[in-house]
Parts: structure tokens; C-alpha cells; sequence
């Protein structure tokens, strides 16, 4: 048996899944402040209306938007040390275009002399004396991380290794990030979200003893996972050194969860939650990935996220009409019901102006839509066209036009769509199982490993050298515990240095495979 979680902004959502894939048992809670009462809560009612034993559990998979979320609390974020290992001090301000509150977290840049240069590797960092006034701050309790960026680190990891080696030996425990494990070429984009990683590091070690702690009062006592915004899968060592790398995996579960339950592999899924919509093409069951960070509003970073287009509100909102304008406030609370109209409360939502004119789009014996009555019909038309034309708008841009890909709705608000309000979309589905579908893409996830390296030739050919990296790229994804008997490589690509002297390629490759239970 297998357990999948999906920790969303609103509900957090747990499944049981049968070794053979079928759907066992479902259980839901509001999300905490704390995430871990949500989790305990919903997995404690799932083995409980299961009546499995804990020993039939060999893994649980985990989904979740609490680091996205995180990123714009400054409170549960590390106070970061930036360290600059460059031939002369870089004169960029840190974080240039982030937001004040995250860029107040970092401090002034460390400099240290590079002996590198584009075309040769220098020797060993000969001065750590600009580290001094550092690791006095580390024991004051003045920082929480540190992240380390080397100009020329694609081409020559050995100074950042070095650099955080020297930082290890005096406080074995600091949570030190490197840009170059990020295989960004530009400097700017590389060191964002090296930034991002480091700021990210104190939260996912609370979140993941947490976590660990709820599932041994469960007695549940297997492994657990993390999925990467690809999809895929990282174990606890791996998200503590990368955190960065779950931002985007709530919504990407999601989306690879809503194929799976349509059981189609090239659709348009479009998941409809309380706070958010998110919306992907699926292609073969899997989302397409794209260097950059379009989800993360005022934040650049170089970072490979799955194609998600997002919206920023959700049934949850509450609407307001001015000067024949829709605007949709925030939600006064993750739990719909302790405010909506619908369920016997005072704020009009989004759900609210949806139930008023399709009164039966879905079952909850807690609805009091006689309440609905007093709200105009006028008004809340204007709030559902306005809502799904925003989502139309999605659609358009994302819709294959050589072929008209069905649409897939889930999440907790997707019901409220009736297919008709999409017009020419004339395949709109919503699937059994449509509120979890995050946690069941989270049980769907396979082991991954990507390589983004650059290579001198040094007399060898291009075929050796690629041959040796994708051989390297394998060998990495078994060791995370894929079967070798199933891994493959999803892609190699290839990018020459031809204005540089010398042989020198930059080779980025991803290997696939099942995990082994």
C-alpha cells in the first residue's frame, strides 16, 4: 500500500493506493498553520476508516504548496549569508528586484578573490580570512544559512565546494546552499535561486521533523518522500538540501493526478482550489518543463518549473462589484464554511454566486442555499462570467492547435463549473476522485535525476563525453532508488561554446525510472 498527501492552501487531502494503483480509501482536513495537525488529521482518519495495518504501508508521498506559501513569510524564513567568489566584487545589490521583506533577510555580500577565468581553472582558494567576520555572526545566532555563488561555478564547481568545506568544519550543522548544484550559466539567475534555496532551508527542517514525528505516533514507520515541481521524487536528505525544488509540486501533482483520473495522457487539466487556480497541458501523462520561475509574483530566479499557469484566486474569494468591475478579495479563512452564504454565513464567495445559478452543482449536506435567495442574480452572473473567462483566457493559450484537447477539472471548486459555461470546449470532464487529485499524483511519482553540467573535451569526442554524462545520469537516479531495469532517458541536449577557446560543451540530460518499494 502506498499513501499519498497533498498539504494544499486549503484542505489537505490523503489517499490510500493499492500496489496495483487502485484508488483504497480517502480522507480530508483543513490545512493548519502548523501543516502538521492537517496532515496528522487526515491521515489518522484515512488508517482508521481503512483498518489497514501500519506495517502494510511501505511508503508515503508527499505534495505540498507550504513552501510556495512560505516564500512570502518572513517570519519562518533563514536569515542568509551570501558569500560572492568572483575576480573582482560584483556590484549588483542581492535580490535586486525581489520584494523588501525578503531582500532585508540577506546580507551584504562576502567577497572573495576567484582564481578562475573562463578558459582555465585556478588553484585552491588561498585566503579565507573574509570569512572571519562570517563565522563570528554564525555564532552570535545572526544567521540561519548560507549560500555560496562562484562566478564561474558551471565551468569550475571546486572553489564553492571548498568555500562551504571551510564552513562545515566550524558548524557541521549550518545549511549551506551552492549555486552551482542549480546548473544555471547566468550569474544573476543562478545566485536567485541559490538565494531562494537558502531562505527556504529553515522551514523544510521544521516542516520535515514535523512530519516525521506525526507518522511515528502513527506508527507508520516507512520512508517518505517529497515530489520535485517536476513530479518526481526526493528523499527527506535531498529536500533538506533543496527545498526549492517542492515549490511548485502541490500544483504539479495536481495536474499529472488529473490525466491519471480522466485516464487520458494529452489533455488540459485545470485545477480549481479555494485560493488558487492552476492550469498545465499534459503531454503523455507528463507536464513540460521551462527554465524560469513565472509562478513566484516578484520573484526571478533560475529555476526549471513545470509549464503551470496560475491565477490568483479561488472558490474562496470574495467578490466585489464596482462600477460594473469584478474584484475578488481574499479569503477570510482556509474553511469555506465558517463564512460563505451558502453554508449559513455572511460573506459572499465566489462558490456562493456559482450555486445561485447552478443550485445543484454538487452535494453537501451542510449547504443552506435557501440563504442564497437575498443575493442578486445580476451579481453574481457577473462574478462567474468574469471567473470563467478568466479561466477561458487560460484554455486559449494553452490548447493544442492541431487537435482539440479535452478538458479536465479538478480540485474542490471544479464542480461548480458546469461544462456548458466553456462554450466551444465541448469535452470538459470532471472525474471521480477530482478533490484528490494532488494527493494521487503524488503516489503516480517516478525517480528522476537531472544533469546540467559543462565539460572540457580534453582530447576525448563529443560522443564519449555525452556517453559518460548519460551514463553518470543513470547511475544517479538507481542510487535514489529507481529500478535500473526501468530507467531511461527522457532527453540529452546539447549547447556547443563556440565564441570560447577550446573544446568545451554544456550537456544537460534527465534520466526517468520506477521507483523500487
Amino acid at each position: 500500500m502506498k499513501i499519498g498527501i497533498d498539504i494544499g492552501g486549503t484542505n489537505t487531502h490523503a489517499v490510500l493506493v493499492s500496489g496495483d494503483g487502485k484508488l483504497k480509501m480517502v480522507s480530508s482536513s483543513l490545512t493548519t498553520p502548523d501543516v502538521y495537525t492537517g496532515v496528522y488529521r487526515s491521515m489518522k482518519a484515512l488508517l482508521q476508516k481503512s483498518e489497514i495495518r501500519a506495517e502494510e504501508v511501505k511508503g508515503i508521498y508527499i505534495g505540498t504548496t507550504e513552501l510556495m506559501n512560505a516564500v512570502y513569510d518572513e517570519k519562518v524564513l533563514a536569515k542568509t549569508a551570501l558569500i560572492r567568489i568572483a575576480r573582482r566584487p560584483v556590484n549588483i545589490t542581492p535580490a535586486l528586484k525581489w520584494p523588501a521583506t525578503l531582500r532585508r533577510l540577506i546580507t551584504e555580500p562576502y567577497f572573495m578573490e576567484s582564481d578562475h577565468g573562463y578558459n582555465k581553472s585556478g588553484g585552491r582558494i588561498a585566503d579565507f580570512k573574509p570569512l572571519e567576520p562570517l563565522y563570528q555572526s554564525i555564532a552570535d545566532g545572526k544567521i540561519d544559512a548560507v549560500c555560496i555563488v562562484g562566478s564561474y561555478s558551471p565551468l569550475y564547481e571546486n572553489e564553492e565546494v571548498a568555500v562551504k568545506n571551510e564552513i562545515r568544519k566550524r558548524f557541521p550543522e549550518m545549511p549551506v546552499t551552492v549555486s552551482h548544484s542549480f546548473g544555471t550559466l547566468g550569474f544573476m539567475e543562478r545566485e536567485n535561486a541559490a538565494l531562494l534555496n537558502s531562505l527556504l532551508s529553515r522551514v523544510i527542517k521544521k516542516m520535515l521533523a514535523n512530519l516525521a514525528e506525526g507518522f511515528s505516533s502513527l506508527l507508520l514507520e516507512c520512508p517518505f518522500w517529497l515530489t520535485e515541481n517536476n513530479g518526481s521524487l526526493m528523499s527527506v536528505e535531498q529536500a533538506m538540501k533543496f527545498p526549492v525544488l517542492t515549490l511548485a509540486s502541490g500544483a504539479a501533482n495536481s495536474l499529472k493526478g488529473a490525466a491519471k483520473l480522466s485516464g487520458l495522457q494529452d489533455v488540459i487539466a485545470v485545477d480549481i482550489g479555494g485560493s488558487k487556480v492552476y492550469a498545465a497541458r499534459v503531454a503523455g501523462g507528463d507536464l513540460p518543463e521551462v527554465m524560469g520561475s513565472s509562478d513566484f509574483p516578484g520573484l526571478e530566479a533560475g529555476l526549471e518549473m513545470p509549464e503551470i499557469i496560475s491565477l490568483p484566486f479561488g472558490t474562496g474569494n470574495r467578490p466585489v462589484i464596482r462600477k460594473g468591475e469584478v474584484e475578488l478579495l481574499p479569503l477570510l479563512s482556509n474553511d469555506i464554511k465558517q463564512y460563505g452564504v451558502a453554508w449559513g454565513g455572511d460573506a459572499l464567495t465566489v462558490s456562493d454566486c456559482f450555486l445561485k445559478l447552478f443550485p445543484d452543482a454538487f452535494y453537501d449536506p451542510e449547504l443552506q442555499t435557501e440563504k442564497l435567495k437575498y443575493v442578486p442574480t445580476n451579481d453574481c452572473a457577473m462574478v462567474v462570467q468574469y471567473v470563467v473567462q478568466k479561466i477561458k483566457e487560460i484554455l486559449d493559450r494553452l490548447q493544442n492547435e492541431e487537435k482539440n484537447l479535452p478538458i479536465v477539472l479538478v480540485g474542490g471548486g471544479s464542480p461548480l463549473f458546469n461544462p456548458n459555461l466553456f462554450g466551444k470546449y465541448q469535452k470538459v470532464l470532471n472525474p471521480a476522485g477530482y478533490p484528490y487529485s494532488g494527493a494521487i499524483g503524488a503516489c503516480d511519482a517516478t525517480i528522476s535525476e537531472v544533469s546540467d553540467k559543462v565539460y572540457w573535451l580534453n582530447d576525448r569526442s563529443k560522443e564519449e563525453v555525452v556517453a559518460e554524462a548519460a551514463s553518470a545520469c543513470k547511475l544517479e537516479a538507481i542510487k535514489k532508488g529507481a529500478d535500473p531495469d526501468t530507467v531511461k532517458l527522457a532527453y540529452i541536449e546539447e549547447y556547443p561554446f563556440e565564441y570560447m577557446k577550446g573544446e568545451i560543451l554544456r550537456i544537460k540530460i534527465k534520466a526517468v525510472g520506477e521507483q523500487i518499494l
